[in-house]
């Protein structure tokens, strides 16, 4: 508590030193609220580690300049994930601490420093590590609550891949672009101020900052997870204002801000290729399962016994290394992993959760001809060569489709939110 407290005594008086557009007053103004989202509050100190964390990833030079540009869009960023970080409390969505270490881990593996190299950096930059925990928990509790209250109404049906696999075909020969992408939705209502924040970030990117690092602090879809990196896609998969852009715009230039579907897009073109299709796949899966063997002609008594059993399991599965974990408490079921496997080759009952379970998320009991089995997907497709395979297909539009209900999800959390701006 000392060390903590020392901490933001010393951070206090570096945002005063530092974020003179914040407030001009002393170290104890460094906890004045500058919003309160609900029953939250956003303090000056809440948003001057942000700040500087944003900058630290992003690999931005802390200039006045640079903060004030950032400062708009990382407030309503903030805004944005206290409503998340709220829905997901309301709605139980739970995410272990190991999870969050392990993605800390991960970014320090990254950087090539140990974790408490990594802690050290953050502290010596103003950034308390809880800072990061904090927003990776947020990140991951609105991803798992968006899957949970969301994908059960995305189905992805035999004829919408099939129209999209003619759709390819037809582009035999076209270009395709790798892009990346920062949303900031305009579903607040404040066009000029969203406008203007995508300029900000547009500015800022043309100054040599990180697109992955900006795309994952402030676009406001799914995409932010990954970077803002959309894979390769085809101008007919744009909202039409972005494919006009995209399709003059170099590899490495930036591009926007556009007024496209629901807000303002910043995009990047990695690279350009020609489209060459030759045969479709059914496309591969890799997946997690524990499984209850009954005969076919099983007593409903031992049916039922299974499919108890395996939904105790289930609330405690949120990856696919959690089903090795709970494995001990499924006995007689077994687990074991299928590894990459033809969707074809799976159980007819098993392949509609092949195709449209979220990555991570354990399946309901399946029953099938050999029993009861619970099913994670791990992983689907092979990456750039499986692009023409059904399972690829299908995951795509159930992204985009999951994207748009995601965007008005929050969007209805803002309009039903008491929200207060005082800085």
């Amino acid at each position: 508590m000392t060390k903590v407290r020392a901490f933001l005594i010393g951070t206090a008086c570096l945002l005063v030193a530092v974020v003179t557009p914040l407030t001009q007053a002393s170290a104890q103004d460094a906890l004045k609220i500058v919003a309160v989202v609900n029953e939250d509050v956003i303090t000056e100190l809440d948003l001057f580690m942000r700040m500087r964390l944003a900058m630290l990833s992003a690999k931005l030079s802390d200039t006045p300049e640079t903060r004030q540009r950032l400062l708009p869009t990382l407030l309503r960023t903030m805004i944005d994930e206290r409503l998340k970080a709220q829905e997901a409390k309301r709605q139980g969505i739970p995410v272990a601490a190991t999870e969050i270490q392990r993605r800390i881990d991960d970014l320090a593996k990254r950087n090539n420093v140990t974790t408490d190299q990594f802690a050290q950096t953050l502290e010596s930059n103003g950034i308390l590590i809880d800072v990061l925990a904090d927003q990776i928990k947020t990140e991951v509790s609105w991803a798992r609550l968006v899957q949970r209250r969301l994908r059960s109404q995305v189905k992805i049906t035999d004829e919408e891949i099939d129209q999209a696999l003619a759709a390819l075909q037809a582009a035999q020969g076209q270009t395709e672009f790798r892009l990346s992408q920062i949303f900031l939705s305009s579903a607040s209502g404040d066009e000029v101020s969203v406008q203007q924040s995508a300029q900000r970030l547009k500015e800022q990117l043309e100054q040599g900052a990180d697109f992955a690092a900006l795309a994952t602090e402030f676009s406001q879809d799914q995409g932010a997870i990954r970077g803002g990196d959309w894979g390769w896609v085809r101008l007919d998969m744009l909202d039409p204002p972005v494919a006009q852009v995209v399709q003059v715009l170099p590899p490495g230039q930036v591009g926007g801000p556009i007024r496209g579907a629901g807000g303002y897009y910043v995009v990047l073109v990695k690279a350009t290729r020609i489209i060459d299709v030759t045969t479709v796949s059914a496309g591969t899966v890799e997946m997690e399962q524990i499984f209850w063997s009954l005969p076919s002609n099983a007593a409903e008594s031992e049916v039922d016994s299974a499919i108890s059993q395996a939904n105790t399991l289930i609330p405690r599965v949120q990856s696919c290394g959690d089903m090795n974990t709970v494995a001990p408490d499924a006995k007689p079921g077994i687990h074991r992993s299928l590894g990459n496997v033809l969707v074809n080759d799976l159980p007819v009952e098993v392949q509609p959760y092949a195709l449209n379970q979220p990555i991570g998320e354990p399946s309901p009991p399946v029953r099938t001809a050999r029993g009861i089995g619970i099913y994670v997907v791990c992983n689907r497709g092979g990456g750039d060569n499986a692009a023409l395979s059904r399972v690829s297909v299908a995951d795509r539009l159930g992204r985009q489709r999951l994207d748009t209900l995601a965007r008005g999800y929050l969007s209805d959390l803002r309009r039903a939110a008491v929200i207060d701006i005082r800085l």
